[in-house]
């Protein structure tokens, strides 16, 4: 779920919108404010900003991360520090020839071409997912122009989203706050269920000067850049060799309806955890992936939308289908979640499946 606010908010928090006067803007519902900035070619060549990004469940603060970016789309180059609660500092550089991801946390750095950028590319790119992003809101929302509003030093146009009907869509209510000179998005509230981000600017300059050390990040002298198709640390092993991992009984489909097709076994060093992924196929297609790795302390809540609570195997379990099909447990230290793929397994056939599992070695 969280990956979900964050693709979100990396479409809302980084987007430049054209110049619109507030004479024009009185002359539109505030979806035609957005989709007629967004037509326009914007005036923005880059920019600097500083932002703060909280994460709330129910009224738990799961994340607090701040981020600093800077962008040169004459050029097509970016460079993204972030760190999070956790201590974590991420640094994301696109120099127009190489992009190169690096993580203290998990001390490790990769690069890879980065892709050629046809001229324009990049507004319509953002025009067809804000675009899309407003499309799917007017399917769900009613949108209301708040009016224009001082907010931490800008000036803005202060728009609101609230769900037509009660629990419709993936998200609650959406407020958005953007500039009225160069529409960028300064603030942003959203929710989906019990979850809420705060997206906040704290600093920012458009059409700043950047030298020649802008677009360069320094990492420590000990980390060697790796190619991208490095950072997919996962292995391909056989079911004894995955059960052999935990040092304790591993859980597998036995039975001649469905067929384990790859099974992989990975190391996360943030989390220190060893995760296998057990793909199930029938018929030639992917039908489910049964996943596990050591139990942690946290909830089996997953976040992702409505939820049910439930026992299976004489245990605790989460069963979600709003956002994805999944079912998660834990069993004899290990946690387990069986992600559906196909949409025609029910949940009585997911529940059949769980109940009949068997430890590999029997």
């Amino acid at each position: 779920m969280k990956k979900l606010w964050m693709s979100t908010l990396v479409i809302s928090c980084g987007l430049v919108l054209g110049a619109c006067s507030a004479e024009e803007a009185a002359n539109y519902s505030p979806d035609q404010i957005v989709a007629k900035a967004v037509a326009k070619e914007s005036a923005v060549k880059g920019f600097h900003m500083k932002g703060q990004m909280e994460v709330f469940k129910g009224e738990e603060q799961i994340d607090d991360s701040t981020i600093e970016q800077w962008t040169d789309n004459e050029n097509n180059k970016t460079k993204i520090i972030t760190e999070a609660a956790n201590g974590d500092i991420s640094k994301t550089l696109n120099d127009g020839e190489k992009i190169i991801s690096y993580s203290a946390l998990q001390d490790a750095a990769f690069e890879m071409d980065a892709p050629e950028t046809e001229e324009g590319a990049a507004t319509q790119s953002q025009r067809a997912q804000i675009e899309r992003r407003l499309e799917q809101t007017r399917e769900t929302h009613n949108v209301e122009l708040i009016g224009e509003e001082k907010w931490n030093g800008f000036d803005t146009y202060h728009i609101k989203a609230v769900p037509k009907e009660e629990g419709e869509g993936l998200t609650g209510i959406e407020e958005y706050w953007l500039t009225t000179e160069d529409w960028f998005i300064v603030k942003s509230v959203t929710e989906s269920k019990d979850m809420k981000v705060n997206y906040s600017v704290s600093e920012l300059e458009i059409n700043p000067e950047f030298d020649a050390s802008t677009f360069e990040i320094e990492l420590p002298e000990d980390v060697e850049v790796k190619p991208f198709e490095e950072m997919n640390p996962s292995t391909e092993v056989t079911l004894e060799e995955a059960a052999s991992a935990y040092g304790k009984p591993l859980l597998t489909v036995k039975n001649d309806s469905y067929n384990v097709e790859r099974i992989e076994s990975f190391y996360m060093q943030s989390f220190d955890r060893t995760e296998v992924s057990q793909e199930f196929h029938k018929d030639g297609f992917l039908q489910f992936t049964l996943s596990s790795f050591e139990s942690p302390d946290e909830s089996l809540s997953m976040g992702l939308g409505e939820e049910e609570e439930l026992e299976v195997r004489g245990t605790d379990a989460v069963y979600s289908e709003d956002v994805i099909t999944n079912l998660v447990w834990d069993e004899n230290g290990l946690r387990y979640s069986l992600l559906v793929q196909n949409p025609e397994i029910s949940k009585e056939q997911l529940l059949k499946i769980v109940e009949n599992l068997q430890p590999v070695n029997e």
